[in-house]
């Protein structure tokens, strides 16, 4: 299958051109598939159903360049899979871990709340507080302080999972947050409520995307995710399934090695999608703009694309900044904006989110802590 990915297209991501977090990009720099989020059969009580072998199998020939495998409580060991695929340079996995951290609480009609948090490229296994039954007495912002802390001790990256997971993550679990991290703004697991939504007495919980803005209205550096959290490899009929294919991120890298990669996701050098695709992005003192790739009909030989497309440019608190048509979107900066992002829907129902370009210091300030 042909990748979906443009290798020859430049893309200055905005953490690059105007953050902090600079370095100097040209053409030689590549663009990469990736999932962040995925489960196998490898440990003793896995809840997915297909082997490593399986899994890096379809997602290579489904047009990704990597993956990161983040089986539960559990570290899948992916040398014989990059020695069969990485020292050619055509696919990567990466080795990690979903913390599946949960908190005792009978309020709720499971008994839990969930916290779970991904380790990307984590050296050994970190088990979560209180388990395998659950925390109690903690509060989930000290769960995630402490788990944050073991993955970046096992050299590893944080990424925040499907907050609205049976409403589980409240804002303030995440607002004294101080370190930078992933967080995931859609998950493609069938129930993992992206959207968010009020309950029938009024209890409302904002979309993933809205606590992401909350997030970095606060002043945190957070870079947004979109993910498979694959379980089922093979029940493709069914719509409730959670198959794979349907989230990634796209990454800018010199070269497809984990530590490039794992540079990149620090660094926000990435698109989150469920479909839209980025030809080209720059982000630079005066503005942002993009090209964007048509999506092309399911039979090309009878109907040409058509899809229509529009790009929302959000700022602080969510605040809609520009709303702009078309495949070539663009944005010049104000002045006054703590940061700029954008939201690409198609008219399919496809989006894209890519990161922040913060406006007010934050990224100098951050580095000037450590």
């Amino acid at each position: 299958m042909r990748s979906i990915v443009p290798q020859a297209a430049l893309l200055v991501m905005s953490a690059l051109s105007v953050n902090a977090f600079a370095e100097e990009v040209g053409e030689s720099m590549n663009w990469y598939r990736c999932n962040t989020h995925t489960h196998t059969s490898a440990p003793p009580k896995s809840d997915a159903n297909a082997s490593p072998e399986f899994v890096a199998e379809w997602y290579k020939s489904h047009g990704y360049q990597c993956l990161v495998i983040t089986d539960h409580e559990f570290l899948t060991d992916v040398t014989p899979l990059n020695k069969k695929h990485a020292e050619r340079g055509e696919f990567l996995v990466i080795q990690g871990q979903e913390i599946t951290q949960a908190l005792i609480d009978e309020s709720r009609p499971t008994g839990k709340r969930h916290f779970h948090i991904n380790g990307i490229g984590t050296g050994r296994a970190i088990m979560p507080i209180g388990y395998p039954a659950g925390a109690r007495d903690i509060a989930p912002v000290d769960m995630y302080v402490r788990n944050i802390a073991e993955i970046q001790a096992a050299g590893g990256i944080a990424q925040i999972n499907h907050p609205n997971l049976q409403w589980s993550v409240q804002l303030n679990d995440l607002l004294p947050l101080d370190q930078p991290f992933l967080m995931e703004v859609w998950n493609a697991f069938p129930t993992s409520n992206n959207l968010g939504g009020i309950d029938d007495i009024g209890n409302v919980a904002p979309s993933s995307e809205a606590m992401w803005d909350s997030l970095l209205s606060a002043g945190k550096v957070v870079w947004a995710v979109a993910s498979d959290d694959t379980h089922e490899y093979y029940r493709f009929d069914d719509r409730l399934s959670p198959t794979p294919g349907q989230a990634w991120v796209v990454l800018q890298a010199p070269q497809l090695t984990q530590s490039a990669v794992m540079a990149a996701l620090r660094q926000g050098r990435f698109y989150a999608s469920t479909g839209v695709t980025l030809q080209s992005y720059e982000a630079d003192e005066r503005g942002i703009s993009m090209r964007l790739v048509q999506t092309p009909e399911w039979s090309p030989s009878t109907s040409k694309p058509n899809t229509r497309i529009v790009t929302r440019f959000i700022g602080e608190s969510g605040r809609l900044l520009a709303e702009v048509t078309g495949l070539n979107p663009a944005y010049r900066f104000k002045g006054d904006e703590q940061y700029v992002r954008a939201q690409i829907v198609d008219s399919n129902g496809r989006r894209a989110w890519t990161q922040p370009v913060f406006r007010d210091g934050r990224l100098n300030q951050l580095l000037s802590r450590r």
